[in-house]
């Protein structure tokens, strides 16, 4: 035999209270459970079958979420077992599941979305056109650019066996194949935190990632220009009409672009690349 609820005390109670304007509703539920051993201990109770989830349970109205749950056992029925489960509208959980039966290491984070203003120098603008004058010289410097772009944070458990090492390579990569439907190199993974505890009685690595997400990529792009260009194998200076040194544009292998034309974009990789989907679990 197995513990058992045995019902649902009368005793309960649902609160509304103002949250930086927002309502929020707290609602506390009462069981009885009996348990088939006086030995079985406060966890096994708090695990009885059919006992709301912390972090998981909606309650039978679905306006909150299961928030915490106590145990308290019949000073003079040791069997006999009061749990009182509170649930609230506020849910502040760092992970989709907090029951502790299961994996920690398997759980979906639940992530913070936050926005992080960035400055960046583009060549070429929003519609496509290359920052260059109109006989397609390029300008001494690029256009700079400042956008809001979007952070989301979350914690992670890992096992024990992911190293430092491990961790570290995490930190500052972009993606290198496609990710939550991001396209390569858009998304900036950095590490915020990283420490190894108890959590549940079992040894994890618990993790805190940040994504930044730009959808120019994190690749640095610059113009290709310079004061020599290749005629073949041979680098011959790039010279004005009176036969002054100028700054031109190259078509990306070197050689002079036609009269006209903007220079070619070259574009250089900043950080290194690694399938996200071998360690994050969003």
């Amino acid at each position: 035999m197995a513990n058992v609820i045995v019902g649902e005390r009368r005793e309960g109670s649902i609160r509304i209270r103002s949250s930086g304007g927002i309502p929020q509703l707290d609602e506390t539920y009462v069981f009885l459970v009996k348990s088939d051993n006086k030995n079985n201990s406060r966890f096994n109770v708090s695990q009885t079958p059919g006992l709301p989830i912390v972090g998981a349970t909606v309650s039978s109205f679905g306006l909150t979420v299961c928030q915490s749950k106590s145990c308290v056992r019949d000073p003079n029925n040791p069997l006999y077992w009061e749990v009182t489960c509170e649930f609230s509208s506020v849910v502040e959980e760092g992970q989709d599941s907090q029951d502790p039966q299961t994996d920690p290491t398997a759980w979906v984070p639940i992530y913070e979305t936050k926005f992080e203003r960035s400055q960046k120098v583009v060549t070429r603008d929003f519609a496509g056109n290359a920052v260059a004058n109109s006989a397609g010289q390029p300008f001494d410097n690029g256009l700079t650019i400042s956008r809001f772009l979007p952070v989301w944070e979350f914690f992670q458990f890992e096992p024990a066996t992911v190293s430092d090492e491990d961790v570290i390579e995490r930190n500052e990569v972009v993606n290198s194949v496609a990710f939550r439907g991001r396209a390569i190199k858009t998304l900036l993974c950095t590490v915020t935190s990283s420490k190894i505890g108890y959590y549940y009685g079992t040894p994890l690595r618990l993790t805190q990632y940040s994504l930044k997400y730009d959808p120019l990529t994190w690749i640095h792009k610059r113009l290709d220009v310079g004061t020599v260009f290749k005629d073949g194998s041979t680098l011959k200076d790039y010279l004005s009409n009176d036969g002054t040194v100028i700054r031109g544009g190259l078509n990306g292998s070197g050689a002079k672009v036609t009269v006209g034309d903007a220079p070619a974009i070259l574009e250089f990789d900043m950080y290194d690349a690694k399938d996200f989907n071998s360690f994050l679990r969003l």
